[in-house]
């Protein structure tokens, strides 16, 4: 219940911050955002907690829906946008719509969440790191 208005306004934050800071920064901290939240609803021992997970990941996700966009327009351009989001969103759908079997299969298999824990919040940090690499800015030349 939480994590959906928060999403609303993690994409009016983080479009306003990607206004004033360079978009790289804006996206590292949407996937920290994330890579925080999933841990600290596994170990949330307070309701307190359980409303700080909600609060990182609903706005740490709302911000992505909101950055992918803008990053892909400022560094490969306007004239293959729609292509590439295209082939960008539905493989992220694709793998919003994979997350929770997966999740519930590895609990299956383990009897725990545990492994569910680790791999989401890894696959959030690899996205942090990918995004280190980016350029700043489309090259031009």
């Amino acid at each position: 219940m939480v994590a959906l208005p928060l999403a609303f306004f993690g994409r009016l934050l983080m479009g306003s911050l990607a206004d004033r800071f360079p978009k790289t920064y804006v996206m590292l901290l949407t996937y920290v955002l994330v890579a925080i939240g999933i841990p600290l609803l596994f170990l949330a021992h307070s309701q307190v907690a359980l409303y700080a997970s909600a609060a990182g990941f609903g706005v740490g996700l709302g911000g992505e829906y909101m950055i992918i966009p803008l990053m892909t327009a400022e560094l490969l351009g306007m004239q293959v946008l729609g292509r590439l989001l295209g082939v960008i969103l539905t493989a992220g759908g694709l793998a919003e719509a994979l997350s929770p079997w997966l999740t519930g299969r590895l609990r299956d298999a383990t009897g725990t969440y545990s492994a569910s824990c680790f791999l989401l919040v890894g696959i959030a940090l690899l996205g942090a790191i990918a995004v280190l690499g980016l350029p700043q800015r489309r090259n031009t030349a």
